[in-house]
């Protein structure tokens, strides 16, 4: 054959290859490509979907956490202000902080007052009980105990107190008269 037959035979071979090329990509590739790209968006919008509820997952273990750290928080509020007067409570209180400071409790009474108007509607009103004590003891234990009433978990605040001599004849025994308010929630 001759070399210029032989190059119009191959030019002619390589257009039909070609053209072979091109029927297979697009009857078989390109469909193909189309599914995958189908596949891969789906994919993409299912890990997108995982994402966002894993993310609203998250706020929402977050939200609950910080629901319960509140009421961690209005758990703590109600021993330092109770949700009502409990007034045996303070009475407790009082007589363990008596102990502790080794102070006697001769004479307590106990006078709850109004509730403290407010002018925010969805706060809650603080009642008061005003309490009056008298106390014997040494000026130290006397001392600790005014010092742990006003570190006492229930606020109290102490309104006026009269320190004078005891009944007793020894020298270090004074009497303690005071007036306190402790404070409760509406």
């Amino acid at each position: 054959m001759k070399p210029s037959t032989k190059r119009v035979l191959s030019i002619g071979l390589s257009g039909l290859f070609l053209i072979a090329v091109l029927i297979v990509y697009g009857n078989f590739i390109r469909p193909e490509l189309v599914r995958i790209d189908k596949k891969r968006a789906a994919v993409l919008s299912k890990e997108a979907l995982f994402n966002n509820q894993k993310t609203a997952v998250l706020g929402v273990q977050k939200l609950i956490s910080q629901f319960q750290s509140v009421s961690r928080l209005q758990e703590t509020v109600s021993l330092a202000m109770p949700l009502d007067e409990n007034v045996t409570q303070a009475l407790n209180q009082l007589q363990a902080i008596g102990k502790n400071s080794q102070a006697s409790v001769v004479s307590f009474a106990i006078n709850p007052l109004s509730f403290e108007p407010t002018r925010e509607p969805l706060v809650k009103r603080l009642g008061v009980l005003e309490t009056d004590l008298v106390l014997q003891g040494s000026y130290e234990s006397l001392k600790s105990f005014l010092k742990y009433l006003e570190t006492n978990v229930r606020v109290a605040n102490v309104k006026n107190f009269r320190i004078g001599p005891g009944s007793s004849q020894s020298q270090d025994f004074y009497s303690l008269v005071l007036k306190a308010e402790m404070y409760y929630q509406e």
